[in-house]
């Protein structure tokens, strides 16, 4: 990281976002795990009613050029555009890490969501920072949970605060609330370094377990959040993530309750 804190201000008020969620709201692909043929993927993702994924590394081999072509062409031809990849977990390793980016770039996206140990740290995000400037990409810290030491907004905050602008959050919404967190106040404090959004959701029983639900329908006021995501300058992927059952069927809702209620800004 950079030696010296370099300044971060709020997103501005009444600031207006370009992306447009209702055209551009996608899928994750770890939703689908249990769909091995990216063919078959891009189907389950257009069945939903969106045409946008986000690869996870079950639908990817880092490792195999030749599989990656494949992924790829058959997104392609499927009509389905790739906004981002990830988690991938960047490591003190240069030419590890370059593997993510020459995909991401393959794949057409500008955005890889990561991960990575304290150990070392410092030194990974310069890595990735200079991976960032030489492939014109930026990297998004996904938070996972309050057990994971990327998932508070202390450490997020001071890791921003002696970074560039190529490195930013990946905000998954339900892994924020399960940190006792509040993903509304995370998109005020850290609108101008949120690049993607997991819209992802979970209904708590009264001992704390969580389970996957549908998007609005169980911790996440939906509706305020949104509005937030408005306000969001650097936006390049928001994707629906569902790890329960039946998920083509149960991400087909959260797509439709999640343009429902961007159609319908409350300010």
């Amino acid at each position: 990281m950079t030696p010296s804190p370099q300044p971060r201000s709020s997103i501005q008020k009444n600031m207006t976002t370009s992306f447009d969620l209702d055209s551009r709201l996608g899928v994750k692909s770890f939703s689908f795990r249990h769909i091995k043929d990216n063919a078959d993927v891009a189907a389950a993702v257009k069945q939903c009613g969106s045409a946008v994924i986000d690869l996870s590394a079950c639908h990817i081999d880092y490792d195999d050029p030749g599989q990656q072509e494949r992924a790829v062409a058959a997104y392609r031809e499927a009509g389905v555009s790739v906004s981002g990849i990830g988690v991938v977990t960047l490591q003190n390793d240069e030419a590890l890490n370059r593997r993510f980016f020459e995909f991401a770039r393959k794949a057409g996206c500008s955005l890889v969501s990561c991960s990575f140990e304290p150990d070392n740290h410092e030194n990974i995000l310069r890595i990735a920072q200079a991976l960032c400037d030489h492939h014109g990409m930026r990297v998004a810290i996904h938070n996972h949970g309050g057990k994971h030491w990327l998932g508070n907004s202390t450490i997020l905050d001071h890791i921003f605060r002696h970074t560039g602008p190529s490195v930013g959050l990946c905000l998954d919404t339900a892994w924020c609330i399960q940190a006792g967190e509040s993903p509304l106040k995370w998109v005020e404090r850290f609108g101008d370094r949120l690049f993607g959004v997991h819209l992802k959701d979970f209904r708590f029983d009264p001992d704390g377990r969580y389970h996957d639900t549908v998007v609005g329908a169980g911790a996440l006021d939906l509706p305020p959040f949104l509005d937030a995501l408005r306000a969001v300058p650097a936006l390049e992927s928001a994707v629906v993530e569902y790890e329960g059952d039946d998920a083509v069927g149960t991400t087909k809702r959260c797509v439709e309750e999640i343009r429902t209620a961007w159609s319908s800004p409350r300010k």
